[in-house]
């Protein structure tokens, strides 16, 4: 579990961001990359206007990342349990 600790809730209410967070190693950030780049080139129609903020629904490479756990528990820190994914 990557759940924020109180120190990190602090800044992130303070300044409205938290950066570093270690989500991606570099190789599945590459990963990512080439994924996007291969949509853009092979589908650009899937990534017109509002695919271009949902390709999670185009790729189940990138779909992976949206439910990645690092993610989800570092936003459940923040919002609660109750979360919608809704233009990444």
């Amino acid at each position: 579990m990557t759940y924020l600790n109180s120190n990190e809730l602090r800044k992130y209410r303070e300044e409205g961001y938290l950066s570093p967070i270690d989500i991606l190693s570099k190789e599945e950030a590459l990963l990512a990359r080439k994924e996007i780049e291969l949509i853009e080139k092979e589908m650009p129609n899937e990534i017109d206007n509002s695919g271009r903020y949902n390709v999670h629904l185009v790729s189940p490479k990138l779909d992976s990342i949206v439910h990645n756990s690092k993610i989800l528990d570092v936003v459940e820190s923040i919002i609660g349990k109750n979360i919608l994914v809704c233009s990444t």
